[in-house]
């Protein structure tokens, strides 16, 4: 009996540990960047999105987000979680992603 409250209580704990929403990578384009509000208006697909550039977030390619210019591709991570509509969430990491170029484009012909 012992045994089993322990492995119902580990379940118990092993589910509080794994309650939170997974943070993966999503892809997105830069629209603009409001100063005021540290907030970078993104374009993922169709869907518009707002992350929030806090002090804790990393910048991997970039010093500064109001550098980042309209278009440029960015990786975004920690800011995926279903949250109350309109709430701006803050992003952990922000990385700019290097454009694949095409085959052969810069080869010259013997």
């Amino acid at each position: 009996m012992k045994k089993l409250l322990v492995f119902i209580a580990s379940l118990t704990l092993a589910g509080a540990v794994f309650a939170g929403c997974p943070s993966k990578a999503f892809k997105a384009k830069v629209i603009s960047f409001d100063k005021e509000s540290k907030t970078l208006s993104l374009k993922a697909g169709k869907k518009d999105l707002k992350v929030k550039v806090g002090s804790k977030t990393e910048m991997v390619g970039f010093e500064c987000a109001t550098k980042l210019t309209a278009g440029a591709n960015l990786e975004i991570h920690g800011c995926n979680c279903a949250t109350k509509k309109g709430k701006v969430q803050e992003a952990t990491k922000l990385a700019v992603v290097a454009k694949k170029g095409k085959k052969g484009k810069n080869k010259k012909d013997s």
